[in-house]
């Protein structure tokens, strides 16, 4: 299934203003409608993962590993693309 460039480029900039310096470097996708496979979406997705994971490591309170704001951004993206799992 593909993710409209509009869906990934959402999910991109939420991820981005949540601090993932991945999500920041990335580019817009623009495939003329003919959207991105999931896996573009999957690895965004695991690369702000990491970058949160790295950035939040040994606070209190962690979610998967992230504070509460990078564990809600990382999940509103992967809403934003329908993906489900990464």
């Amino acid at each position: 299934m593909a993710i409209s460039d509009h869906n990934y480029n959402t999910a991109r900039a939420i991820l981005a203003a949540a601090g993932s310096h991945s999500a920041a470097l990335s580019h817009d996708r623009h495939t003329r409608g003919a959207g991105s496979p999931d896996s573009f979406g999957q690895n965004l997705l695991r690369g702000a993962r990491d970058d949160f994971r790295a950035a939040d490591d040994g606070q209190p309170h962690l979610q998967s590993g992230m504070t509460a704001a990078h564990y809600t951004a990382i999940h509103n993206a992967a809403n934003q693309m329908g993906i489900t799992e990464w």
